[in-house]
This record gives structure tokens, sequence and C-alpha cells, in this order.
């Protein structure tokens, strides 16, 4: 299978096949897509009328692109699931609350995404270690307000905090617990209020995906940065 002009061999063809053939019944085209340039993560997905796009960065390297591509595909049928979607409300909102929602979002869907590709041995290595330094690099100089409880910059390490004690290699864990705990002890504090919450119903099906993303919504007072519809547009 090649992708984004890569051979990334044939560990993701019946997953692929499946996603496409599922996103073709909803009369689609299923595209992967390279994009280039800094800020935009690894990978995204966009739905449009015709087309769901899968757009993959080209700096990812050929042993890394069969997981990010996997993540990506998750993403797909979580959508063709009726998973629910983290929101913008209606209104103004502050600049750098849609990096909230986001880690919202990924804090429930990417470890749902990750739960089923844990039989395919893909290589996470590069993600992992991409991720980790990433982390390191956030608690290097943070400026003061993040250690704030409730100001936009905790709630994002907080979240984030809650989304690699579930995913993040825990010996690799173990350290950046710790440094968070130092330099953002507020941060940290949200977290682990963050993480308990999310254990609560976990993910596997978008009825636990609802409800976590409304338990950690509650938990943290976060209803005035987040929308959270299910499949049908209802709100909750």
């Amino acid at each position: 299978m090649k992708v984004i002009g890569k051979d990334i061999g044939g560990v993701l063809n019946s997953m692929y096949q499946l996603v496409a053939g599922r996103v073709g019944t909803a009369e689609r085209e299923l595209r992967v897509v390279a994009f280039d340039g800094g800020g935009e993560g690894l990978s995204d997905v966009q739905w449009a009328p015709k087309t769901v796009t899968i757009s993959l960065h080209t700096g990812i390297p050929t042993h890394a692109l069969p997981h990010v591509l996997g993540v990506a595909l998750q993403h797909v049928r979580q959508s063709l699931d009726g998973y629910p979607s983290v929101l913008k409300p209606k209104g103004r909102q502050s600049e750098g609350s849609d990096l909230v929602r986001a880690a919202l979002r990924e804090l429930v869907l990417e470890p749902d995404a990750e739960s089923q590709l844990n039989g395919l041995a893909l290589d996470r290595e590069w993600e992992v270690e991409q991720r980790h330094q990433g982390m390191k690099a956030l608690l290097k100089s943070p400026p003061a307000d993040w250690n704030e409880e409730g100001s936009l910059g905790n709630l994002f390490i907080g979240l984030q905090y809650a989304r690699m004690a579930l995913t993040h290699p825990p010996e690799m864990w173990k350290a950046l617990e710790k440094s968070t705990g130092e330099v953002l002890p507020a941060a940290a504090t949200v977290g682990a209020r963050a993480l308990l919450a999310v254990k609560r119903r976990r993910w596997g099906s978008a009825t636990n995906a609802l409800d976590s993303f409304c338990y950690v919504r509650d938990e943290l007072d976060i209803g005035d940065l987040v929308r959270i519809e299910d499949a049908g547009g209802n709100e909750h």
C-alpha cells in the first residue's frame, strides 16, 4: 500500500478497505493526501459532501506512517459510528480556547483509536518521542498563568497531562508526570481530576465517549468553552 508516495506495506490494507467501503456507502470517496508546514500536527481528517480527506504530514518517516494513518482511519470510523463532537459554543471565544477543545477531543478519541490498533504491532516509537519532546518543551519556560486554575493554558496542560497518562509509555510518562507536578502543580492537579473523570466510562462506543466528554466538562467546569453534540445534533 502506498500513501503520500511512500510504500507502507500491507498491514493496514484490510482496515483501509473496510473504512473506505463504509465511507463509500455514505456516498463519499476516501482520499489520502500530503501536506507540509508546521503547527498543524501530523494528520487531519476533513469531511466534505463528496469526500473524506485524510491529510498526512510529509515529514513523517515511512516506518511511522502506518500508525499515524491507522489513527486517522480510526477517527473516520468514529465519525461513521456516530461518536459525539466537541464544538465551539455560540458567541465569541478567547484566543486559545480551540486548543482546550482539541485537547478534550483527543483525551477520549485517541485512546479509543489506539485500542483498535493494539493487535497490529504498529511502530509508535517516533511518534511517542515527538510527543515526549513536545511536552518537555511546554514545561521548559511556561507562562505564569498556566499554573492558575481556570486559565486556558492551565486547562490545556491539564488535559494533555490526562491524555498522556493514558497513552504514553509508562516508563516515559513517569518522568513527565514528575516534571509537570514540579513545574505546574495546579495544571497537574487539573490533569489528575480529568483523568479520574474520563476513567469513569472511558471509551469503546459512542455512548461511552459522550459520557466521558460530559464528565470531564463538568468536572473542570468548562461548559463555557465546549459544546458537546451527539450524532443526532442534540446538545448534552
